[in-house]
């Protein structure tokens, strides 16, 4: 292999790295405690994972895609994609929880999920300044996954899962959404 061979595949190399770890740009993080600032852009969203039967997956994972509503799709491309990811064992047990810092905005159980979304296609709304609960997300049969968001029924295992941040949390207003259509990323 010549110079210039060895150098343009080391270009293609790189420029197909930098093009495939776009989608790693995300401005959602987990929650680390922090004190939320009721005047700041971002916002708390807590959401529950629950297994109801073996997957043949090692893990079961949810992703709610960050959403514009008024042009009905995510707001993601192939450079910068705001997503909530949680994941859990793939094996029968209790809800697991988790809580994420996020840019405020509508989120929407994203396209790019293994498991068909049982529910018609909602967008959650996580306000500026707060701590918001989406719900809990159950895989069941068939691959299904159903949404609970029950948070009386949810309260007793998220005082314990999220003891600090329980008494402030409020339940994500949801509007109907056209279904999340997932991106392409191609030359």
């Amino acid at each position: 292999m010549t110079f210039r061979q060895r150098h343009v595949v080391r270009w293609l190399v790189l420029a197909a790295t930098a093009w495939l770890t776009g989608c790693a740009i995300n401005a959602a993080r987990p929650y680390d405690g922090a004190a939320l600032d009721p005047h700041g852009e971002r916002a708390i969203a807590v959401v529950g994972v629950t297994v109801d039967r073996p997957w043949h997956f090692e893990r079961f994972g949810v992703v709610l895609d960050q959403y514009d509503v008024t042009q009905q799709k995510i707001t993601g491309n192939c450079f910068s994609y705001n997503r909530i990811e949680a994941s859990a064992p793939a094996v029968p047990g209790p809800t697991r929880f988790f809580a994420f810092d996020v840019p405020a905005g509508h989120y929407i159980y994203s396209a790019f999920n293994g498991g068909r979304f049982a529910a018609n296609d909602q967008a959650f709304l996580l306000p500026a300044g707060r701590a918001t609960y989406i719900g809990d997300f159950v895989l069941g049969d068939n691959d299904s996954v159903t949404l609970r968001r029950d948070t009386v029924l949810a309260r007793t295992a998220l005082t314990q899962a999220l003891p600090n941040l329980v008494a402030h949390m409020e339940t994500a207003p949801a509007v109907s959404a056209t279904a999340a259509k997932p991106f392409l990323c191609a030359p």
